[in-house]
């Protein structure tokens, strides 16, 4: 039978309660409570706690439940709990105005193909019941189904900050993700523009490639950048481009400042050969049109989005990308030349021209150094003349 006590020798406030464990033995605990009918009330909840627990009848619920009513009676707050379902989808939201567009969708579909992977018992229950195994397991399922393991490890990337952010806030104490190690893999690399497949891509392209073409050589936008900058963004009298990489800005689309220098917005001499085709398009008396209107209409993915119709560009100027690793089932082989080819083109051809690295990786807008290497592919004559400086030993 539960009973509450004082502390005989007067040194606590609190009453004490002593019940029957499942093994027998008697218990004493402070209940943190003045209030002799809150401990009593706190007391017999303990006890009945444990009576459940000695006959296997106390599920993960009723544990929960009893536990937020012992600490009400305390004065504490009930215990938060959610369960991966609705955690993922408060993430997800979180991340559709943090992110750039690009990254929530890849954030979206591996957390709804986790979900499922999960099932849906166990999706509903709470965040804590997730292990180390179910993240492993989903992250060979990309694997088996013919995804890269460049693919997988994004995914579990993914989950490591979901699982991260719920840690942070307290509804796990342990992060399963982390138990679980990427796969080591080479990355894909891609391959430059040579001048003359530059040349023909510009001779096949229609008026708003050509734009977003020259836009990629002579300023490094990335596709989307390209095809969404407006007149805004563009000043003759200065001579120069002004933009917010979206990537950078969590995909948001920012008015260009002209009035001041802004962190986070690249200034970009206008050259020449990009200024002349600029004035020869049909001018818009608001600044706000874009420059590609038809192509800033469309999306970036997909079997009719930007991507795909710049393979279809490469394919009228009869330009081939080497493929990469054959993938089976659902997976997406890897092509070596793209639109954002022309991105490491630029890179590289300043690095050819020696423009030092700090200069190319302000106009680039590069903040990492490593992911600034990757852009720049040496020409065979540019080693060559760094060679030269080398004094002969004979």
């Amino acid at each position: 039978m539960a009973s509450i006590h004082k502390d005989p020798r007067g040194k606590s406030p609190f009453y004490y309660c002593a019940f029957t464990l499942p093994n027998g033995k008697r218990c004493f605990k402070s209940t943190k409570l003045r209030d002799r009918n809150a401990a009593m009330q706190f007391c017999l909840r303990m006890e009945g706690a444990a009576r459940k627990a000695a006959v296997h009848s106390f599920s993960e619920e009723q544990a929960r439940r009893i536990l937020n009513e012992i600490r009400e009676l305390s004065g504490e707050r009930a215990i938060r709990v959610k369960s991966l379902v609705q955690y993922s989808a408060e993430w997800l939201r979180s991340k559709e105005v943090t992110t750039s567009e690009g990254t929530f969708i890849r954030y979206s579909g591996f957390v709804d193909d986790f979900v499922a992977h999960v099932g849906k018992h166990r999706s509903a229950a709470t965040i804590e019941a997730i292990t180390p195994h179910d993240v492993k397991t989903f992250r060979d399922f990309h694997v088996k189904e013919g995804k890269s393991e460049t693919t997988a490890n994004l995914a579990l990337k993914t989950l490591r900050s979901l699982f991260n952010d719920a840690r942070r806030e307290g509804l796990i104490s342990a992060n399963p993700a982390e138990a679980v190690k990427t796969f080591n893999v080479e990355k894909e690399a891609r391959d430059v523009f040579t001048h003359e497949q530059l040349c023909e891509l510009l001779a096949a392209a229609s008026s708003e490639w050509k734009t977003a073409i020259l836009l990629a050589y002579y300023s490094g936008l990335r596709l989307r950048d390209a095809v969404s900058l407006s007149w805004d963004n563009v000043n003759f009298e200065l001579r120069q481009i002004r933009y917010f990489p979206r990537k950078s800005n969590r995909g948001q689309s920012r008015r260009a400042d002209w009035k001041k220098h802004v962190t986070g917005q690249l200034e970009v001499p206008l050259m020449p050969e990009m200024e002349k085709h600029l004035l020869s398009l049909p001018s818009s008396d608001d600044p706000a049109a874009k420059l590609c209107p038809t192509l800033a209409a469309k999306g970036t993915g997909g079997n009719r989005g930007l991507s795909r119709m710049f393979q279809r560009v490469m394919a009228a100027a009869e330009i081939h990308s080497d493929r990469g690793v054959p993938k089976k089932g659902k997976g997406r082989q890897f092509k070596t030349l793209g639109f954002h080819s022309l991105r490491h083109t630029f890179v590289s051809e300043l690095a050819n021209a020696d423009v030092p690295a700090d200069v190319r990786r302000q106009i680039s807008g590069h903040s990492d150094q490593k992911i600034h290497e990757r852009y720049t592919h040496l020409a065979l004559d540019t080693k060559r003349r760094a060679l030269a400086n080398l004094r002969p030993l004979t």
